[in-house]
């Protein structure tokens, strides 16, 4: 069966002392390893315009999705030097309304305030053949809002990030993942063509394209074990 891998991460580096959360974090010498095993694999890290084309044309198979969500300040600094050694792309989610700024959705529940790009870290980051995508302009819960206020999370950020960038953003990633009936409607009509969520699996050639699964990659997963993920059945096996 045809199957996309997209790969979920966040930060790329070490947690600071007293960080929660520390499975947020993969060290650069994991994510290094990654890569290297993918390629080892004979796979490839794409950006999500490639692998949906790909999930198309029935070669999804050889792809790997590497998303990056919030957009911290390390995926440029810390990343994006090891996608570009292994020939790799990615697609990193930005929160329109905070770049340049920081994590003050979740600051206080990590116990730590990380950087985010700023406009000339998002330019840096696509001058590497890299793509962005849209995670709202607050970073909000989508489905707690009325109709109104989540367009103008969903829309308005597709908006300055292709004022801001010169670019088409063309998906979507649903804040914590959480996303219903309305929300998936509104990235629809907001001119999105994809929207990620945090549930668990691949996605397959009959996927619906605004409700699209993930594979996390967190700090504890050893190579065994993101080997399976990333490269067997073992993901859609564990689909929850």
């Amino acid at each position: 069966m045809q199957q996309l891998r997209i790969l979920m991460y966040h930060s790329i580096g070490t947690p600071p002392a007293g960080a929660h959360m520390r499975k947020l974090y993969v060290s650069e010498d994991h994510f290094d390893r990654q890569c290297w095993l993918l390629r080892r694999l004979g796979m490839r890290g794409v950006s999500m315009s490639e692998g949906l084309r790909g999930l198309r044309a029935g070669t999804a198979k050889k792809l790997a999705v590497l998303s990056f969500d919030d957009g911290y300040a390390d995926n440029l600094s810390e990343a994006a030097p090891i996608l570009r050694a292994h020939g790799f792309q990615a697609t990193c989610y930005v929160v329109s309304g905070a770049i340049g700024g920081h994590n003050r959705w979740d600051a206080e529940q990590l116990a730590v305030m990380k950087p985010l790009m700023d406009q000339r870290a998002i330019e840096q980051w696509l001058a590497c053949g890299n793509e962005i995508g849209s995670h709202s302009v607050s970073h909000p819960r989508l489905t707690e809002l009325d109709r109104a206020s989540a367009m103008h999370e969903i829309a308005d950020s597709r908006r300055e990030l292709q004022r801001i960038t010169g670019t088409t953003v063309d998906h979507f990633c649903y804040p914590y993942g959480e996303h219903d009936e309305t929300s998936m409607e509104l990235v629809r009509e907001a001119g999105y063509v994809s929207a990620v969520t945090t549930r668990l699996g691949p996605a397959l050639p009959g996927s619906n394209p605004f409700r699209l699964p993930r594979i996390s990659v967190d700090r504890g997963a050893g190579l065994l074990k993101f080997a399976l993920r990333a490269a067997t059945p073992y993901s859609w096996l564990r689909r929850q």
